[in-house]
């Protein structure tokens, strides 16, 4: 077997090399961003004579890193959204819906989206084969039904009969809230 410990899987930090190297180069500049707004600061505070530098520089930092941080979350907040929202119809039943994400996201996105579209599309195939099978026992049940109009030993037949409108009905039931065609 070629799986790694668990020690050694807990000391594997790049994950995902794409993402935690882009977050890494947002982090950097933003703190570049930080030290060039600071420097700048600093050289305007020796030139005029301020009390209200310190709370100022502050202040335009937090809007820098505000701003920083929604363009940059943005890119991550587009695909969850999708993700949130295909995921919320597939569990009211809706399996014919399918994630889509844009290219430029992260592959990340991609993967989970191809994943959740492969259930989705796995367990669209098993209702249907479902609904098959109760269409085959609705058949069923109707020729019992017909044979039991027929024949003598009818609570045999009956109760046969009352089995399989009681499985029809649970099947029947399980297929209802899904939408696969």
């Amino acid at each position: 077997m070629s799986e790694k410990s668990y020690f050694e899987r807990r000391h594997i930090f790049l994950i995902n090399k794409e993402f935690q190297g882009r977050f890494a180069a947002f982090v950097i500049t933003i703190l570049i961003g930080y030290s060039f707004i600071l420097l700048l600061f600093q050289k305007l505070s020796k030139s005029v004579s301020f009390p209200l530098m310190i709370p100022i520089v502050f202040g335009i930092l937090i809007i820098f890193i505000g701003v920083a941080s929604i363009f940059y979350s943005h890119r991550f907040a587009g695909p969850l959204f999708a993700i949130n929202r295909a995921t919320k119809e597939m569990t009211k039943g809706d399996l014919l819906i399918k994630i889509h994400i844009r290219k430029e996201h992260n592959v990340l996105f991609h993967q989970i989206a191809e994943n959740i579209n492969n259930i989705s599309s796995n367990f669209r195939e098993s209702v249907l084969d479902m609904e098959e099978k109760l269409i085959l026992l609705s058949k069923e049940t109707q020729n019992l039904s017909e044979k039991m109009a027929n024949s003598k030993s009818k609570n045999e037949l009956a109760s046969q009969m009352e089995k399989i409108l009681k499985i029809e009905k649970e099947l029947e039931a399980i297929v209802r809230p899904f939408k696969v065609c």
